[in-house]
């Protein structure tokens, strides 16, 4: 049979063929480098690859000495962050705000003795008791019942000796007699009280004229002074200066107890941002037939909560506190009870109330005085958000005594404005973590990607290590198959899940790359 020829069209036989064998070269290491060793993160950490690779051993020393100190400063210095961060650094910033209207604090007014009572009225009631009894008496046994009561400045009664007021205390009981002493207070002030029309003749807002005792004030009681007035919560100045002004024409109420006026020679106007309980600080006096004006600059005070500075759980000064602490320390220290007019003061509730004679006996002492340290004003800790008004008191005499009144009072805002003080926080959660970043990227090159990276492949390796321990992959298949853990000769019997632990089927088997193939 002839050859075929190399360009016949024909095609050639299969069995004419021979068979092929490729041999494919054994694996060469020689382009191996040696990060292969490695995960690939370590390139990202600033000079662990140089400590790593490095040939020369003190080149390597160097660098583990250079890591080492970069790592103890990243440490310390990210601690100092976490520190300053937890300590909560904070920064105060001022701003002047512009207003529509604003709202006038707690302007208290009380006549300076507490004794503003009709006399006449009262002297009659004591006379059913006591026929004989002459106005001097009278007046005697009316300072015992406002002082026993914890009102200040009975000055007469101090001159009383010891048996004069066991005398007055006889009569006084028997003045009193069926009623109990909380009773008996509330009897003579509702009977023969001051009231707001005995105080106030006039009041104008923003040049209209207002009812005092239906629109501005309403009653408030103060430590030490009794019965007084306040402005309502609800009064705001809404124009400025002299045109939005409340202006007051104030009579001068009679003064019972004493012998040398038979009016109040001086008001009191006390101002404070609280209108639950009125403070008796600070206070301005108002004389007769004077011009008094007050001028008022508003602040607002936002500040961030600190154990012992000021708190969130009110908002203002905290008077009740103030209160309390003069009652504490003063009345329930050396009675053990409470007068009546500030027995609904919070905490002060469940004290008795103290009969009259206990007062009297140390009046001078305890009412007349304000002992140091009667009022911890530590220990009333303020609200963190409150108001904080300035109060410039102008006065100046009349040239002739006023018509049909006494005493003129004139307050004001000079603006509509008030100035806002707030204190926030200089770190923010994301500036907290950009400083912590910076650290690791300063000292180390870290990232947080490169710490993920760490994570997941530190997480493998313990994991590979597990796997490849057979005593722990048997006691795992003894838990996978009966429920019980066989760990150093011991059985732990667990609840039984199913759990699927092989190796992969190819690698059990072997490899299957054959270093020849036939084509």
């Amino acid at each position: 049979m002839p050859k075929a020829s190399a360009f016949s069209n024909e095609p050639a036989s299969v069995s004419s063929v021979k068979p092929t064998t490729l041999y494919l070269p054994e694996t060469d290491d020689t382009c191996k480098t040696s990060t292969d060793d490695y995960p690939p993160w370590i390139g990202e950490i600033h000079g662990l690859s140089q400590a790593l690779l490095s040939k020369s051993k003190y080149e390597r020393l160097l660098w583990w000495l250079v890591l080492l100190v970069c790592g103890g400063a990243c440490i310390v210095t990210t601690t100092f962050v976490v520190i300053e961060y937890l300590d909560g650094p904070t920064a105060t910033s001022t701003t002047i705000k512009l207003v529509d209207s604003l709202q006038f604090p707690a302007i208290t007014i009380c006549p300076k003795t507490p004794d503003v009572l009709n006399f006449s009225a009262i002297a009659g009631d004591m006379r059913v008791f006591f026929p004989n009894m002459t106005d001097d008496g009278a007046r005697d046994l009316l300072q015992y019942f406002l002082a026993g009561n914890g009102f200040e400045n009975m000055n007469n009664l101090v001159k009383f000796n010891r048996s004069y007021l066991d005398t007055l205390g006889h009569m006084y009981n028997t003045w009193s007699e069926g009623y109990s002493v909380t009773d008996f207070f509330y009897l003579i002030q509702t009977h023969y009280g001051i009231n707001c029309e005995d105080l106030f003749l006039s009041c104008e807002l923003s040049g209209k004229t207002v009812d005092c005792c239906g629109q501005i004030f309403i009653q408030q009681v103060v430590m030490r002074r009794g019965l007084c007035f306040q402005t309502m919560a609800t009064l705001n100045q809404t124009e400025a200066d002299d045109v939005g002004k409340l202006s007051m024409k104030l009579k001068a109420p009679v003064s019972t107890s004493s012998l040398d006026f038979a009016r109040q020679p001086q008001l009191i106007a006390y101002v404070n941002d609280n209108y639950d309980y009125a403070l008796d600080f600070p206070r301005y006096y108002l004389y007769p037939n004077e011009f008094n004006r007050m001028y008022f600059t508003a602040r607002r005070i936002e500040l961030l909560e600190h154990p012992g500075d000021c708190t969130y759980k009110i908002e203002g000064i905290d008077a009740a506190c103030f209160v309390r602490q003069w009652i504490k320390n003063t009345l329930v220290h050396l009675f053990g009870c409470n007068v009546v007019y500030l027995r609904t003061v919070p905490g002060t509730e469940h004290y008795p109330i103290c009969n009259l004679s206990t007062i009297v006996g140390a009046y001078y002492e305890t009412i007349q005085l304000i002992e140091p340290g009667a009022i911890n004003s530590s220990a009333c800790i303020p609200g963190c958000h409150r108001w904080e008004f300035q109060t410039s008191l102008q006065q100046s005499t009349s040239l002739e005594p006023f018509e049909g009144y006494q005493y003129s009072l004139e307050v004001s805002f000079y603006n509509l404005q008030y100035e806002n003080v707030k204190e926030v926080y200089t770190t923010s959660i994301p500036s907290f973590m950009s400083q912590i970043g910076g650290q690791f990227g300063f000292f180390l090159g870290l990232s947080i990607i490169t710490m993920i990276q760490i994570t997941l492949h530190s997480l493998k390796s313990v994991l590979d290590f597990f796997a490849q321990d057979g005593s722990f992959m048997n006691a795992l298949h003894s838990y996978s198959n009966n429920g019980f853990l066989w760990i150093k000769d011991k059985y732990y019997s667990l609840p039984r899940i199913s759990l699927s632990l092989h190796k992969d089927k190819n690698k059990q088997e072997g490899p299957h790359d054959e270093r020849s193939h036939s084509i």
